[in-house]
């Protein structure tokens, strides 16, 4: 069930209708207002819906390098069990003295 969920984006209040836990929705809204205050803090002067895409941008960028990060990691596991899985059959095959 849907619900609607009050957040704070640049001094600016939305509604938003979502499915989400309505805590997640705000630490996604505080999220993106410390970055947009970050990069208000290095002088960038730019519109607010700009400022907005730069956000939505770095954020994007950051959570592929996770993804891929995540993925490299789990491929490196996978193949640790494989090894260890090769392992236990060789010593199930192996003859008893």
């Amino acid at each position: 069930m849907s619900q609607s969920v009050k957040v704070t984006l640049m001094g600016r209040d939305f509604s938003i209708r979502t499915q989400d836990d309505p805590e997640q929705v705000q630490a996604a809204a505080q999220l993106v207002q410390e970055r947009v205050d970050e990069l208000r803090k290095l002088g960038t002067t730019v519109a607010s819906d700009r400022l907005l895409a730069l956000v939505a941008l770095n954020l994007a960028g950051e959570f592929l390098r996770k993804e891929e990060t995540q993925h490299q990691d789990l491929g490196g596991l996978l193949s640790d069990l494989d090894i260890v899985v090769s392992q236990a059959q060789g010593l199930a095959e192996a003859p008893l003295r």
